[in-house]
């Protein structure tokens, strides 16, 4: 059986970054946004269930219309939380088929919401990336033209965790660019190398 690992971080905390830097050193990574992506538009139970809550107006030419999806569900929680129930539970099932097509020694999971969906249960290991609000702010702006300041504090609110005591992170990376990620995710590496 696999040892799991998850990297997860807010948006624009670098967790993509600590995940390139994992499958650049060998391992196989499952990046949960973009799976669930790829399933909205091509799950038929998924797709669906998406133009029965939003309407016809939610996929454009067989396309996901992600800024209509985006506007929709981080300005309305209960329209979220819906939305919510539709993907995590399919992504949930795909990461599980990932995982036993893949019986790698370690696989990484690549999540936002790791916490939030309940998936850290069916995790060995939590890697946490964290970067001040400041900086997070300056990379996504770089990153996603097509979001603006109040877009991304909105998403930040949506990624908040509540009773953030209740869950542990076995390890935390500090992404402010202060310090090379690489030395530190090798550290990650043969720390968990020791316990597969």
């Amino acid at each position: 059986m696999s040892f799991l690992v998850g990297i997860t971080g807010g948006i624009g905390s670098g967790k993509t970054t600590v995940s390139n830097i994992f499958f650049h050193l060998g391992y196989k990574v499952y990046n949960s946004d973009d799976r669930a992506k790829y399933l909205m538009e091509r799950d038929s139970d998924m797709v669906e269930k998406i133009t029965d809550l939003l309407g016809d107006s939610a996929y454009k030419k067989g396309f996901l219309n992600k800024k209509l999806i985006s506007e929709s569900i981080y300005n309305n929680n209960n329209l979220r939380e819906k939305i919510n129930a539709i993907v995590h539970p399919i992504t949930i099932n795909d990461f599980n088929q990932w995982v036993n097509e893949n019986p790698d020694d370690i696989l990484i999971k690549e999540s936002a919401l790791i916490y939030q969906t309940s998936s850290y249960k069916e995790l060995d290991c939590i890697i946490c990336v964290k970067a001040d609000q400041d900086i997070r702010i300056k990379r996504i702006l770089s990153r996603d033209k097509h979001r603006n300041e109040e877009d991304i504090m909105q998403i930040m609110r949506s990624q908040v965790i509540n009773n953030k005591g209740d869950f542990k992170s076995h390890y935390i990376i500090e992404n402010n660019g202060k310090d090379l990620l690489l030395p530190k995710v090798i550290d990650i590496v043969e720390e968990i190398k020791s316990k597969v």
